[in-house]
């Protein structure tokens, strides 16, 4: 298959998703040829679904955990696993690869829009911004992530087939990563005071209630995901590396601007009926494979002494024992295998001799509602808690701290039952110690907060770590980017010597461009590669 990136059509890939778009789009969208009778707002649809062939990176669906997410879960710990000589930090290329494309997949459907909106009269123009202003929000989300992944890669001038008939010219060249990151916050910037400006039709409104599947068109949640947006994407690059002033300045305009601070106003997708049902396969993909607790996520939610983090009832569940146990590093893979369960580590051991605690059947592996967060209020207060420690901005530290934790602990008990178009749909077991648990009140968990917060000696630490288990699971990838930036939580990383191939010996700082886009795009890529050096041991600017 040629490289997204350098080839795109990327019309096609949207079959099976009528729910989110009527027949007609539905029709329009498979045929190239009549690109220009869709509107913008379908090819925002289009934008926000980011799928190809039913493998979709921007919510929790079964491909981007498996194949995935699976990958940063064993990096950041988030989740226990095998210590599986030759095969503790290795990452397939063809998963690296089949990112790499989905992103740009995504990517030429916003440059269709793009193109439509160029070539559009002033008044359609007027008419369909929002639309266009939408989608780059989302994608500037998913570039971001990438970046913080692989470093320098091809945007500004990628997926640009279908505007230039030149092939050639339209391989793409690497962006700076540090540019990729300081455009994303002066565009960030321009699109909030676009949409805290703008005045939408009824028109619109109503367009955007059928064709916004995110944020139902509420604009003062788009107003507030693009604010927080930039505000992670700031505190992520302000503690070392090149854009560290620029950044700290972005952090006090954003902390004066509206921003994702309520749990019941998350960023977040909800799995529903309505065809649009990832649900079940991300369910399924945790009833196979790395569903049992890492050790230091347990350490981490029994910091105080004698009191267990309230999120942990609802996280994870007890072993046969009646303990939480997950596994550690420092384990031996033998001892592993024999302590390992027949539910779904193919173990000697039956479901009630299970050694190692499992993530929580109502919560996740039995959830057949389960919620695929975006941007959640606990990472904004993490973050804003991160700047005013660091000194970036003032504040009370504690207080952000002990809000991260009430919008977590809410956040993990509203996945545990949660209501859905009005209606509760409790989660099924699908073990015998499965919990449906009642949230605590903000009181309790305020009380369980200040606890933790004392328990550590050093405050960066209890804000990265609380995070850390806020990610947990469901966005490993943060989780990384989190350990790599700040070197917190502490974890052990003993070097996999087995490992045949040297890039995977040891844990890597970023992850390698795919082979087949080094086959393709051979002259930018060897390029870039002169400037950052294509390897899992290269640092990223922003890396501690």
């Amino acid at each position: 298959m040629k490289k997204i990136s350098l080839f795109i059509c990327g019309l096609a890939m949207m079959a099976g998703f009528a729910s989110c778009m009527d027949s007609e789009y539905t029709e329009l969208y498979n045929n190239p040829n009549k690109t220009s009778q869709v509107g913008c707002d379908k090819l925002m649809t289009g934008v926000f679904i980011q799928e190809s062939t039913g493998r979709n990176y921007a919510y929790n669906s079964y491909w981007r955990m498996y194949t995935w997410d699976n990958i940063f879960a064993k990096y950041a710990q988030t989740v226990g696993f095998n210590n599986e000589s030759g095969n503790m930090y290795y990452a397939a290329d063809s998963y690296v690869d089949d990112r790499w494309e989905n992103f740009y997949l995504m990517l030429s459907q916003y440059r269709a829009l793009e193109a439509k909106y160029n070539a559009e009269d002033a008044a359609a123009q007027a008419n369909d911004i929002i639309y266009k202003n939408l989608a780059e929000i989302f994608v500037i989300d998913n570039l971001t992530q990438m970046a913080d992944l692989f470093g320098d890669m091809p945007y500004s001038k990628a997926s640009t087939i279908g505007q230039n008939i030149n092939i050639v010219k339209s391989k793409a060249a690497y962006d700076d990563d540090v540019e990729i990151y300081r455009n994303a916050l002066t565009r960030l910037d321009e699109l909030y005071k676009a949409l805290t400006t703008i005045q939408l039709t009824e028109l619109q409104k109503k367009t955007l209630v059928a064709q916004d599947f995110i944020n139902k068109g509420d604009l003062s949640k788009w107003i507030a995901y693009a604010n927080s947006l930039r505000l992670r994407i700031a505190v992520h690059v302000a503690a070392q590396g090149t854009l560290t002033s620029e950044a700290r300045n972005v952090i006090k305009e954003c902390m004066g601007r509206p921003l994702v601070e309520d749990d019941a106003n998350n960023i977040e997708l909800y799995a529903d009926l309505d065809g649009f049902n990832y649900w079940e396969n991300f369910r399924d993909g945790y009833k196979d494979i790395n569903n049992v607790a890492s050790q230091p996520m347990i350490d981490a939610m029994q910091k105080v002494s004698g009191e267990n983090d309230p999120r942990l009832l609802v996280m994870y569940e007890k072993n046969a024992d009646g303990k939480y146990v997950g596994k550690s590093r420092t384990e031996t893979g033998n001892f592993q295998s024999n302590h390992a369960s027949s539910w779904n580590e193919n173990g000697p051991l039956k479901w009630g001799e299970h050694y190692y605690s499992y993530l929580d059947s109502c919560t996740f592996t039995g959830n057949n509602y389960f919620i695929s967060p975006i941007l959640t209020a606990a990472e904004v207060h993490f973050l804003k808690a991160e700047a005013i420690q660091n000194g970036w901005v003032s504040g009370d530290v504690q207080d952000e701290f002990v809000k991260g934790m009430i919008a977590s602990t809410k956040f993990y008990y509203r996945q545990n039952n949660h209501e859905y178009g009005g209606k509760t749909y409790p989660s099924v077991k699908m073990s015998p110690t499965g919990t449906v648990a009642a949230y605590l009140g903000d009181a309790a968990v305020k009380a369980y907060a200040e606890k933790a917060w004392n328990a550590f000696s050093d405050k960066l630490e209890a804000i990265m770590t609380e995070k850390w288990v806020h990610f947990g699971a469901i966005q490993p990838t943060q989780a990384w980017t989190d350990i790599r930036r700040t070197g917190f939580p502490a974890l052990i990383y003993p070097a996999d010597n087995s490992q045949q191939n040297a890039d995977f010996r040891n844990l890597p700082n970023r992850v390698k461009w795919p082979n087949t886009e080094r086959a393709s795009n051979s002259d930018n890529y060897n390029a870039a590669a002169a400037i950052q050096a294509d390897s899992p041991s290269t640092k990223l600017f922003w890396q501690k």
